[in-house]
């Protein structure tokens, strides 16, 4: 099978894990605290990334040239990490997802100021038509869910921080000690919301989980750990302007999933505001790549 071929479906293959795992997620959510979720998650996450670690050749693979950078995504990670489970809580999968998908738009619009990178008119009027599709999924003043969705959109604003400092880190960080850090943080705040659950009970006291919740987060966290792995692959497989398109397949999965495990089924506003944040995202992208090629 040829390389780009493959990337394409690895990428594919990930999205349909991720989505899942985020579906998986959102069960725990009604039983469990996100704290809690966090930390056992994490706990399994490691798991593939230490096969990973040791397949790419031990500890000497692990390679940090800026803490301070590391510990900003980390920090990234960790928040949007909290605000996207509490975003589910109460949000469909898909509606969720789909705000998600406004990252790319974000980074565009963040990218002038913190990396100096040109942006022309063409990608902010698409930045312009992306926010507008991202109204049109949140819908202030007539959606019950307002601040589910706001949390949602809270999560996708610090995800494209998180691309930012990725970007900045390209080439100088190894892939297994981006993930390996950020897998440390986010392990590191589950556990740090034990003791705020005993001053806050507001929050949800943390509980030891039964053995089909203690199941699933294993399961969710093994495979949050091989879909990382099939997104990070797919990308060394193909070109990012062939593979990239094919990341929007995660809707669908997010819709399918949301409809066989909660029986959710996206309204027509919703997909019409993801429809906007998609194509504008793929227009943003083949800008870039356009002027990638000229340079």
């Amino acid at each position: 099978m040829p390389s780009q071929l493959k990337g394409i479906l690895f990428l594919i293959i990930s999205g349909a894990i991720l989505s899942f795992t985020d579906g998986l997620a959102k069960y725990l959510t009604g039983t469990l605290v996100i704290g809690e979720i966090i930390f056992f998650r994490a706990c399994f996450v490691f798991v593939p990334i230490i096969l990973i670690i040791w397949w790419r050749g031990g500890l000497l693979s692990i390679r940090i040239v800026s803490w301070r950078n590391q510990i900003a995504r980390g920090a990234c990670v960790v928040i949007t990490t909290f605000m996207f489970l509490a975003a589910t809580r109460r949000l469909p999968l898909a509606d969720t997802i789909a705000i998600l998908f406004a990252s790319p738009i974000f980074v565009t619009a963040m990218a002038p100021f913190a990396l100096g990178e040109q942006v022309g008119w063409r990608r902010w009027a698409a930045v312009l038509v992306g926010f507008g599709g991202v109204l049109l999924m949140i819908r202030p003043g007539s959606n019950p869910l307002v601040w589910s969705a706001l949390l949602a959109l809270g999560s996708t604003f610090f995800l494209s921080v998180r691309d930012i400092i990725t970007r900045s880190m390209s080439g100088s960080e190894s892939t297994s000690a981006i993930m390996a850090v950020s897998t440390g943080f986010i392990l590191l705040s589950g556990l740090a919301s034990l003791p705020l659950s005993w001053l806050f009970p507001v929050i949800g006291e943390w509980r030891w989980p039964t053995s089909r919740e203690f199941g699933l987060l294993a399961l969710t966290g093994i495979l949050q750990g091989v879909g990382q792995y099939f997104m990070v692959t797919a990308f060394l497989l193909a070109e990012a302007v062939v593979v990239v398109p094919f990341r929007y397949f995660s809707l669908i999965f997010a819709v399918l999933f949301g409809y066989l495990i909660f029986g959710d089924v996206p309204g027509l506003t919703m997909l019409a505001g993801a429809a906007i944040v998609v194509g504008s995202g793929l227009y943003i992208f083949q800008r870039e790549a356009r002027a990638a090629q000229r340079s």
